[in-house]
């Protein structure tokens, strides 16, 4: 299964968003972070962003790759290789190199995918 192979080559854990933290801003990070909060604005990174079950972004995202269980709503660009969990909720314009999607994961919105990752 493709998903189990993607989370044995995530990269050591670099930032993490607690379940009870909100953030309203901009974000750019190297490494793997995690998204277990409610984050607004603008995120952007050439590594692997995670939202939990219990993360909610709303904006922008720019990242290389992603893992989403949680929620999503806004514009959301990976490069490389995105993978929607079943507990997945996405409202979004995607724009993606690869497109994952576990049984149960809910999708809205516009969704393009380019079927090769950018390098």
């Amino acid at each position: 299964m493709i998903g189990k192979k993607a989370k044995s080559k995530r990269p050591p854990l670099a930032a993490l968003m607690g379940a009870d933290a909100h953030y309203e801003g901009n974000l750019r990070f190297d490494g793997r972070v995690r998204v277990d909060g409610h984050f607004t604005g603008r995120i952007y990174s050439e590594d692997l962003l995670e939202v939990g079950q219990d993360g909610f972004i709303e904006g922008e995202a720019d990242v290389h790759r992603a893992v989403i269980a949680g929620r999503v709503q806004g514009h959301m660009r990976v490069r490389q290789h995105l993978l929607l969990e079943s507990t997945a909720q996405v409202d979004a314009v995607l724009d993606v190199g690869v497109l994952e999607v576990m049984p149960g994961a809910k999708m809205r919105g516009e969704v393009r995918v380019r079927g090769e990752a950018e390098v």
